[in-house]
């Protein structure tokens, strides 16, 4: 699916949607509110620690803020109905290359994807291995690999880890496009998949309460070091009208990543009750993850560029964009720089 055909696969229905049930609004043109849209999972993890702080209460605007899926926040984005968007980057990239113009200002996380393997078969992949046409020698059919939807960053580091990475073909491999984490879990637990290539907590959360039999034979820090998973992006519009909230956004932002490093209990029950509570993810399951070394929270944009960089290429190449943007076009780092340097 190119970047045309995603556009609008989300199309009038999500506009629709958007302009029907979203809580952004805007009474006028002049109103200085900040509308923020953010995808409430770990990867913008940020969102969730400014908001139960209550930090979107001290920005210099009032902010409306939301919570909703990636797919939904580009179309926000590009309609002009958010004028803030914190999401995964191959996401951020459909924004960037569509007509309204926007930046990202801050990275999230990064290093944030683990391949889970079955371990039956988990030898097939070492070094060396014929991996997944091994696989399909043995099994009599291609290996199952779940990712998020399509196009998302799971996706793509999937595909990217096939063809670049293991020097494989796409067509020895039947991807499965699951909703989110617990779709994940559940594809994991149930043996619809052999694997998958997704973010913290769904790996330690397997892990440490199941007996699945998966392993972990990578991350992505291994073989796209620095890839960027979430990041900040702000229309243009808004940036040069408002360049003081950005700055306070970001400035907020900073704390809330220092405030995961620093407080990683508080931010351990915090990713719990995102997920659900307890029965879900428990506190010390999520605390788990918190240390694992896949998803480093950052907000410095400079810390993601060369991962970033890797990605929009080969996004590119896949016809996710209509351009290779180069990491000049893709961040305008000076509200970071003033705010957080």
């Amino acid at each position: 699916m190119n970047r045309r055909a995603f556009l609008g696969s989300l199309g009038s229905a999500v506009l629709a949607s958007a302009a029907g049930c979203s809580a952004l609004g805007r009474t006028s043109t002049t109103d200085p509110s900040l509308r923020l849209a953010y995808d409430a999972a770990p990867p913008h993890f940020q969102a969730v620690v400014m908001k139960r702080e209550g930090w979107f209460d001290e920005l210099p605007v009032p902010v409306e803020d939301e919570t909703a899926s990636c797919n939904s926040i580009v179309q926000l984005l590009v309609s002009g109905q958010a004028d803030i968007g914190m999401i995964g980057t191959i996401p951020a990239l459909v924004v960037i290359d569509s007509e309204t113009p926007a930046h990202a200002v801050s990275a999230s996380s990064k290093n944030a994807f683990v391949v889970l393997v079955d371990e039956s078969v988990a030898d097939l992949f070492e070094p060396g291995g014929d991996g997944f046409s091994a696989f399909e020698a043995e099994a009599g059919r291609p290996f199952e690999l779940g990712t998020y939807p399509k196009g998302s960053v799971s996706d793509i580091t999937a595909r990217y880890w096939i063809q670049e990475e293991r020097g494989e073909s796409l067509d020895d491999v039947s991807l499965v496009h699951l909703g989110g984490p617990g779709a994940a879990r559940q594809a994991l637990l149930s043996g619809e998949v052999d694997g998958a290539v997704i973010p913290e907590p769904t790996p330690t959360l397997i892990e440490r309460t199941t007996t699945a039999p998966y392993r972990r034979i990578t991350d992505v820090g291994e073989f796209i070091p620095g890839e960027p998973a979430g990041v900040t992006v702000v229309r243009d519009e808004f940036r040069s009208e408002h360049p003081d909230a950005v700055e306070a956004f970001i400035g907020r932002h900073a704390e809330a990543t220092a405030f995961i490093q620093n407080e990683p209990d508080e931010a351990a029950e915090y990713m719990s009750a995102v997920y659900g509570g307890e029965s879900a993810l428990d506190v010390e399951t999520a605390r788990a993850a918190l240390d694992s070394p896949a998803t480093e929270y950052v907000t410095d944009p400079h810390d993601i560029s060369s991962g970033m960089e890797i990605l929009a290429k080969y996004a590119h190449r896949l016809g996710k964009t209509e351009t290779a943007y180069g990491t000049d076009r893709i961040f305008d780092t000076q509200y970071y720089d003033r705010t957080v340097e």
